[in-house]
């Protein structure tokens, strides 16, 4: 496979062709980054390179063992949507992510936290990671989202998402716990380093595991709080279409895909068999 555009730099050309199409179609700006950072990596340490790949390569390359499922499946995401764009715009005269297996993404069903790992949680925890840890649970906010709120987005009413997932905005009614916690803030990032400066998803990302290990919660990251947040409104039996808007979510399937039904409700859903049946006998039985 070879680019039609043979200059020196031809695969540099090909990156910024393919972002700044990427910005076009609005794309966000984490996503872009990502790309872009995963094709200079994939660059970099392909045998022959990103424009003279063999399928079996970028397989290898995928099955590296350090990656989480969740890492190789969203960098071949990532591979194979560049790959199908230069090639249907003329960059590449082929694709080879046609026939690519793409690793599955390892997601099983949703893990919210239990009471009493959030207890311990929020009794061992100081900032930055308290504030982020009371965003995830009260507001559902996603990393991207931590590193960019701030104190003026927040009012007593709502939580004003500027740029969530895909740079769409959102409102998140405000719970009264978490307005407590935040009211006396002053204006700025809410979610900052010790010596004040900003930070970024990735930061988050990669910092959030050194705390939750250090105070004995090894496997918990953020977006555990994100699908306790959901969870916990979806058991109470609130509206689904509230939940999903609060979410962010486009479809309610996305936002049920976070919600873990507890066992009560379970329980007390077979019981409408129960009741069925028990109508029937009392008409049987007046028969």
């Amino acid at each position: 496979m070879h680019s039609r555009r043979d200059t020196p730099h031809a695969m540099t050309d090909i990156i910024d062709a393919h972002l700044s199409w990427m910005t076009a179609e609005h794309y966000a700006t984490a996503t872009q980054r990502d790309r872009r950072r995963l094709l200079l990596h994939a660059h970099a340490h392909l045998p022959h390179s990103l424009d003279d790949v063999h399928p079996d390569e970028l397989a290898t390359f995928l099955a590296n063992p350090s990656w989480s499922r969740w890492t190789a499946h969203t960098y071949a995401t990532h591979l194979v949507g560049f790959y199908r764009w230069a090639y249907l715009s003329g960059w590449l005269d082929s694709d080879p992510t046609a026939t690519l297996r793409t690793p599955p993404s390892g997601l099983t069903r949703p893990k919210p936290v239990t009471a009493a790992e959030l207890h311990h949680a929020l009794a061992h925890t100081g900032e930055p990671w308290i504030t982020c840890l009371m965003l995830a649970l009260c507001a559902g906010l996603r990393s991207s989202e931590l590193a960019v709120i701030r104190r003026e987005d927040i009012t007593a009413e709502f939580v004003h998402v500027v740029c969530g997932k895909g740079g769409k905005e959102r409102y998140v009614d405000t719970c009264a716990s978490l307005w407590a916690f935040l009211a006396g803030r002053p204006p700025g990032l809410l979610v900052r380093r010790a010596d004040g400066s900003g930070v970024t998803p990735l930061w988050i990302s990669h910092r959030q595991h050194r705390h939750w290990r250090a105070i004995g919660l090894p496997g918990w990251h953020l977006h555990r709080l994100r699908h306790t947040f959901c969870t916990a409104m979806w058991q109470a039996g609130r509206d689904p279409l509230a939940i999903r808007d609060l979410m962010g979510h486009v479809s309610i399937a996305t936002t049920q895909g976070y919600s873990l039904v507890g066992h009560d409700r379970r329980r007390q859903a077979v019981s409408a068999i129960d009741d069925l049946l028990a109508s029937w006998a009392s008409r049987d039985d007046g028969a």
